[in-house]
C-alpha cells in the first residue's frame, strides 16, 4: 500500500494593503521614508458643519498619539510607513510515505519558512480533501490532536520536534518570530481538520522557519492501493 501527498502552494493576500512608497531618499545606510519636516500645514479638511486645519509635528512611528476603547487618533503631518512585504516558501512540494504498514508508522517532514512587515502580524492555514484512493479514504486525526498508533487508520501534521516518532523540529529564528497554533504545537501529539490555522503572530517578524512533520498509519482492513491528498497552505498578512 503506498500514500503520496502531493503539496501545493497557493497565496493568499488581503485587500487595501497600503502603497508602496517611491518617493524617498535612501543609501546603504540608510532610508528616510519622507522627507517632511514642518511646523505645520496649510491644508484644509472642510464641509458645511466643519473646518480642520492640520497639522504639526508628525506622529511616532505605528502609534496612535490620542487613544480611548472606541479610536485612536494618530496626530501630525503623514505618518509614513515602510512599503510592505511578504515572504513564504516551502522546501518541498511533494512527501511520499512509500509502502505503509500496520506495525510501523510512517513519518516525514519539510519546512515552511515566512517572513513578513505587515504590521498586526499573518496566519498561515491548510486545507485538502482527505487522503483518497477512489472511493477509499484513510481517516484523518480531527481537531483533538492524538499520538501515533499503528494499526490504526490515521493521518495527521504537527510543527514541532518529536519523539514518537523521531520526525520534526521546534520553530526557528531571531525575535520576533510567529507561533505555532493548537492543536499542532504539542510534541508527539498530531492532528488534521481542512481549513485549520496552523501558524500565526500578531505583530511584524523576522523569518520563521517551521517545520511540519507528517504521519500516516492504517490497519488491517485498510484497503490497498495508492492514496493521495494535495495540502493547499495559504498565507495571510493582517495590516
Amino acid at each position: 500500500m503506498k500514500i503520496k501527498l502531493v503539496i501545493c502552494l497557493f497565496f493568499a493576500l488581503s485587500a487595501g494593503l497600503p502603497a508602496n512608497l517611491w518617493a524617498r531618499m535612501e543609501s546603504t545606510n540608510y532610508i528616510i521614508w519622507a522627507d517632511v519636516i514642518s511646523s505645520g500645514g496649510d491644508e484644509q479638511s472642510t464641509s458645511a458643519n466643519y473646518i480642520l486645519a492640520d497639522s504639526i509635528g508628525e506622529a511616532l512611528i505605528l502609534s496612535a498619539t490620542s487613544t480611548s476603547v472606541t479610536y485612536g487618533s494618530k496626530a501630525g503631518f503623514r505618518e509614513m510607513y515602510p512599503d510592505q512585504y511578504l515572504s513564504f516558501s516551502l522546501s518541498s512540494n511533494s512527501i511520499d510515505f512509500g509502502q505503509l504498514s500496520r506495525d510501523e508508522v510512517r513519518a516525514d517532514s519539510h519546512t515552511m519558512t515566512v517572513d513578513t512587515n505587515a504590521t498586526k502580524g499573518f496566519t498561515v492555514t491548510v486545507s485538502s480533501d482527505t487522503l483518497r484512493n477512489g472511493s477509499y479514504t484513510i481517516q484523518a486525526l480531527g481537531t483533538s490532536a492524538d499520538f501515533s498508533s499503528p494499526g490504526s487508520e490515521q493521518f495527521g501534521i504537527n510543527l514541532v520536534a518529536n519523539t514518537s516518532p523521531a520526525v520534526g523540529a521546534n520553530l526557528s529564528g531571531t525575535s520576533p518570530v510567529g507561533s505555532v497554533v493548537s492543536p499542532y504545537g504539542t510534541t508527539n501529539k498530531f492532528a488534521y481538520t481542512s481549513g485549520s490555522t496552523i501558524a500565526q503572530s500578531t505583530n511584524d517578524i523576522n523569518p520563521t522557519t517551521y517545520t511540519i512533520s507528517y504521519i500516516a498509519n492504517v490497519h488491517v482492513n485498510t484497503e490497498a492501493g495508492s492514496y493521495t491528498a494535495t495540502l493547499v497552505y495559504s498565507l495571510l498578512p493582517k495590516f
